[in-house]
């Protein structure tokens, strides 16, 4: 038999190799590969990956500013909280006090102003809506006042909870009109927050108008749809502008599935503060295709379980650059993969025992007398020369030299996986749901438990049933729209979410 192919070293994970490149023990990502820094404007300036929250540009990010309107975003997440709790709908009405009706017509001291009805009340969503668009600023104490009873309280409640979330600021008011502080960062961290626990929010600011009192009042965020910096995927979030803040602007966009955050304070001017938005977001997008371990996983569904593995050193077979996310995945490709994966967790089952019968031995004859030495040299026979040991029998008869040779048959001698007939183990055979299934079942001890209910469910295989109903049970697999879809091809984006799966449970 031909000796096995050398496994792919496996690597350190994720958070040692972090360390290693910020300590420099081993050497960053090629610069010819990254994107050039974009040129900022602004004061601060930070951009974030929503999913990980990761750092990806900052510009004296922790710097505390005057954050102008900004502020209501988390005037906005307060309500989304006291919605959450009950405490609120969106269909409640809130009394506009006259204090807030009052403000609601002073531009010079509470921008902007949207007229609210003296005596009157308006819903929580119309007030979201004031709040959020046009940037209506006795709005926001209107809500302070419904909430907290008066505004000074909500913005102890402001302040607490900024706390909660790890951020560095000051809040003096809830709109915002008046000065106080935070810096670029912590607003970044809100946002995110707010999407996460409320992704709802979107739905207003990806609003680009309402209309109040028969008045259309434009989104002060241009880079939305049909603005006048419309940027591709852009759906939220807050501008902020008074003489002591400049121009300020959080934005948020989405593309392919995978979410950016920015914030810049204290631009010169309007357009300046969308244009750096722009390179802000362009550069986010642009780094995380860079640092991406594969090109044409970094915008994929399955990205995070992709980089997840390839992170911890899991065989994930790439071509390249490439992990060809949407190919059908083959009965080698998922061996390896599960194997690495669970052998880096430490999860892999223990070898069968070896077995433990006593040799065969032929006993001494109980009369025979010791003979004399001399005389037994004379009548010892000749030893016959050593035969070399015969080579093993190969495992299977179609492995021999494959790249996934040396996993599978380690995977055999754990009684993992088993051939597919005729003596061969038929590795670049793609598989089935219901089989990759089994696999699963044979690598993992699952709890007997059924998780089947799918309207397909009898198109599954007898010999593929039991492990259904367990793999489905613990979360490892999953349908769409009702369907379980058995007997199609899984693809190698789909194994590597469910290894992914199974090492959360490793």
């Amino acid at each position: 038999m031909k000796p096995a192919p050398a496994r792919r070293p496996l690597r350190l994970p994720a958070l040692l190799l972090t360390l290693a490149l910020l300590t420099g023990l081993l050497p960053a990502a090629s610069a010819a590969s990254q994107p050039a820094e974009p040129v900022v404007a602004a004061d601060s300036a930070i951009v974030i990956d929503y999913d990980t929250g990761e750092t990806l540009y900052a510009k004296d990010a922790d710097t505390m500013r005057v954050p102008a309107s900004m502020t209501k975003v988390m005037t906005a997440y307060i309500i989304f909280e006291e919605l959450e709790a009950g405490n609120l709908t969106l269909d409640t009405l809130v009394p506009i006090s006259d204090f807030a009706a009052d403000i609601s017509r002073n531009q010079a001291r509470y921008p902007t102003a949207v007229p609210l009805p003296y005596g009157g009340s308006l819903t929580v969503d119309t007030l979201l809506k004031l709040i959020l668009i046009p940037s209506a600023s006795a709005s926001c104490v209107a809500m302070a006042e419904y909430i907290s009873g008066t505004e000074a309280a909500f913005v102890q409640r402001m302040n607490a909870t900024a706390q909660r979330l790890g951020m560095t600021a000051q809040y003096e008011n809830c709109h915002g009109a008046h000065v106080h502080y935070l810096t670029a960062r912590s607003q970044a961290t809100l946002v995110r927050e707010f999407i996460r626990r409320f992704p709802q929010i979107l739905d207003y600011t990806s609003m680009t108008s309402v209309t109040f009192n028969g008045e259309t009042l434009a989104n002060t965020n241009q880079l939305l749809p049909g603005a006048a910096f419309a940027y591709e995927g852009a759906d939220g979030f807050k501008t902020g502008t008074i003489n002591a803040a400049g121009y300020c602007l959080s934005a948020t966009a989405v593309r392919d599935g995978r979410r950016v955050i920015s914030v810049l304070m204290h631009s010169d001017n309007n357009t300046t503060r969308h244009t750096d938005s722009i390179a802000l977001l362009d550069y986010g997008f642009a780094k995380l295709a860079a640092d991406a371990p594969y090109a044409d996983a970094a915008f994929h569904w399955s990205w995070q379980a992709v980089e997840e593995l390839d992170a911890l050193g899991v065989e994930l077979h790439p071509s390249g650059t490439q992990f060809r996310p949407n190919q059908a995945v083959t009965r080698a490709e998922f061996t390896a993969m599960l194997y690495t994966a669970l052998d880096q967790a430490g999860a892999l089952p223990e070898p069968p025992e070896a077995s433990t019968a006593p040799s065969e031995t032929v006993p001494p004859e109980e009369t025979a007398q010791p003979a004399d030495p001399a005389e037994e040299t004379e009548a010892a026979p000749e030893e016959a020369p050593a035969q070399p040991a015969p080579e093993p029998e190969p495992l299977f008869d179609d492995i021999s030299g494959h790249w996934a040779q040396a996993y599978i048959e380690d995977a055999a001698a754990l009684e993992l996986v088993e051939g597919a007939g005729d003596g061969g183990f038929d590795p670049d055979a793609t598989l089935t749901r219901q089989e990759m299934m089994v696999m699963v079942d044979s690598f993992v001890d699952l709890p007997e438990a059924n998780g089947l209910g799918f309207a397909d469910d009898g198109d599954i295989a007898l010999w593929a049933l039991e492990a259904a109903a367990r793999t489905t049970a613990a979360g490892l697999f999953d349908g769409s729209g009702g369907r379980l879809s058995p007997a199609a091809t899984a693809t190698r984006a789909e194994a590597a979410q469910v290894v992914s799966r199974v090492l959360e449970l490793a």
